[in-house]
């Protein structure tokens, strides 16, 4: 399989949510700012289905900016290679829709014809900044395949205020054995704000970490291999986010799936693909540095492209996003006053477990006091471990049973818990701001051999953050937010063998998981909360020497079924709740609304179901 691939699905059929949107009133109001959702899912259909919200927008008429128009990625040369030709485009902001936009929205519609073709990474990148990052579908012999895709990008309005060059790499190859193109269009999506709004609070500056001017992910093949960028700050700099996306590939694709090297011959048998069987152990993380000095941990969402483990269980409903990766955001405000000084400082981030090989994006977000123009502060305390990945322990009862097979476990650990706190003197006083965060992986690989020809295998996975942020100015609470991220996978596999050889069928059945709540305070004593729960389970029998990568050789039977659910609520009245079931390839049951007022998805205007903390409450 191609080790290459491409960030989250939001919507299909390409039914796309735009100013025609039904408006629902959810209170009295000159603005509606509460819309109805429109269904764009279909009975039947064997083109790529998602329960994911879209992204919510204001009832404004926005400005478009099409970056490419149907860009072809039909490039001839080496499949394998890690090389992609980048495709420039030019942005310029749009004219008609000037001052501070109310929401900026990137758009992308991809396709590709029926044929033969692998799933590919992509990635759209604006002044070095990433945009968008994710991966392609596979087609199927008699059927082509389309998907949309849409980021809500506000938080970086400062990267779209002049003109500037931009890039799309999508590593696709045609060869005689993988004959078709994919096809690309994109847009930024420009709306005013809506009358007696307020601008949102938007970062000042957006800074990129890629190496490239023009943008490109970064491959650390180790954890010892480090993204980083020198910069001199602004001296004002009062608040300072990081958005990481680290992409798992080649031997770290299913990094879930690998035990240290030295359980690596015992289990190698009770791989889907043993040749594909990986060491290095089964947990991966992102650590932050500023200045070589751990500032945040990060956790590795354990994304399953549409190729991986066994193709069928990704139709119609591909993988939570597959298509489409959201980024983790670290604070490092604590971090301000040192920022501050003038002096050049060094920015990275590095993929602990790293096992050849990922792909890492990251973007710095810095807010800036705006009635002062140097600002002081330090650091006060920092907890993170120097030794990374500290808590981690490996223990297994891996034996010989009683007719000399190895059974057994093995169980990974990760716990960690640390505080990062930091003094800045701003225009409106003393500001300390704390960060506290808790980080606990669990990951538990069971083998079973209940026959001389039978190997089952089970994993049990489980990543929690739990982190707190607390700002207090001149001993005031000012700011509160309580963020909860959860994300389990299991993955259960009954192999059979049919010869000596790799010839064996196979139940396979996944079940992925994300889930995050939020509660946050501002200094007016107003208060937010949202959750989002995405839920999806599939499952399927394959047939074969190996699993046939890509589907041109599905003529085995398989036996396809698969549930996604998503809800989403948050305290600005918003209600999405939508449940998709699929079988043989097909949808055969949609729910959309169940449960929520008027037995329909309503989303308002400022929610956030696609950001990584799911605002909207700003500081």
């Amino acid at each position: 399989m191609n080790s290459t691939r491409a960030w989250r699905v939001i919507s299909v059929v390409v039914v796309l949510l735009s100013t025609t949107a039904v408006l629902v009133s959810a209170r009295a109001q000159s603005v509606p700012e509460t819309r109805l959702v429109p269904g764009s899912l279909v009975m039947g259909s064997r083109v790529v289905a998602s329960a994911e919200p879209p992204v919510s927008r204001p009832s404004t008429t926005p400005c478009t900016v099409t970056l490419f128009q149907h860009e072809a990625f039909d490039d001839h040369g080496n499949g394998s290679s890690m090389a992609a030709r980048s495709h420039p485009f030019q942005f310029v902001p749009p004219s008609g829709c000037t001052g501070k936009w109310g929401k900026v929205v990137l758009e992308a519609n991809f396709s590709v014809p029926a044929g033969r073709q692998f799933d590919r990474t992509a990635s759209i990148w604006l002044g070095g900044v990433n945009l968008y990052f994710g991966t392609t579908m596979e087609p199927e012999p008699n059927l082509a395949q389309h998907w949309h895709v849409e980021r809500d990008l506000t938080d970086y309005s400062a990267l779209f205020q002049k003109p500037q060059a931009g890039q799309i790499i999508l590593n696709n190859w045609i060869s005689p054995t993988t004959n078709q193109p994919i096809y690309v269009t994109a847009s930024l999506l420009f709306y005013p704000r809506e009358a007696g709004s307020t601008a949102p609070i938007v970062a000042d500056r957006v800074y990129p970490l890629s190496s490239d001017p023009a943008g490109a992910q970064q491959a650390l093949n180790t954890q010892n291999d480090i993204l980083s960028r020198r910069f001199t700050f602004p001296r004002n700099v009062e608040r300072a986010y990081l958005d990481v996306i680290a992409q798992s590939q080649a031997h770290d694709e299913r990094w879930y799936t690998c035990v240290n090297k030295r359980y690596l011959a015992e289990t190698r048998d009770y791989s889907l693909e043993a040749f594909e069987a990986c060491d290095g152990g089964s947990f991966r993380g992102v650590e932050v540095l500023v200045d070589g000095k751990p500032a945040g941990l990060a956790p590795v969402y354990p994304w399953i492209f549409a190729g991986g483990i066994a193709p069928h269980l990704w139709l119609p409903t591909p993988g939570i996003q597959t298509v489409n990766f959201i980024p983790f955001r670290v604070d490092l405000t604590p971090f301000a006053g040192l920022l501050d000084n003038g002096k050049p400082h060094i920015v990275s981030v590095r993929v602990l477990g790293a096992d050849h090989f990922f792909n890492v994006a990251a973007n710095l977000l810095l807010y800036q006091d705006h009635h002062s123009a140097q600002l002081h502060g330090k650091l006060l305390q920092d907890t993170l471990s120097e030794a990374q990945p500290a808590g981690l322990t490996v223990q297994d009862t891996l034996h010989a049973n009683h007719a000399g097979r190895i059974v057994g476990a093995i169980q990974t650990h990760m716990a960690q818990s640390y505080l990062i706190q930091g003094l800045l003197h701003t225009s409106r006083g003393n500001m300390i701001t704390t960060v506290r965060c808790t980080e606990d992986f669990r990951n538990h690989q069971t083998f079973q051999r209940p026959g001389a020809k039978r190997y089952n295998e089970t994993i049990d996975q489980d990543t929690t953050v739990s982190m707190t942020v607390h700002r207090k100015l001149n001993g005031r609470l000012q700011h509160s937010f309580v963020f909860t991220q959860q994300d389990p996978l299991s993955l259960a596999v009954r192999k059979t063998m049919i010869t000596t050889g790799q010839d064996f069928t196979a139940l396979v059945a996944v079940h992925q998981g994300h889930q995050i709540t939020v509660r946050s305070t501002n200094p007016s004593g107003a208060a937010y909360h949202a959750l989002l729960n995405e839920s999806l389970d599939t499952r399927d029998r394959a047939y074969g020497k190996t699993i046939p990568p890509p589907l041109d050789r599905s003529s085995f039977n398989h036996e396809e079924s698969g549930r996604e659910t998503v809800n989403f609520k948050d305290s600005l009245g918003s209600c999405y709740q939508t449940e998709i079931l699929s079988h043989e390839e097909r949808l055969t049951a949609i729910h959309e609304g169940v449960g929520c007022p008027d037995h329909g998805n309503h989303l308002h205007s400022r929610s956030r179901p696609d950001h990584p903390w799911l605002m909207p409450l700003q500081p």
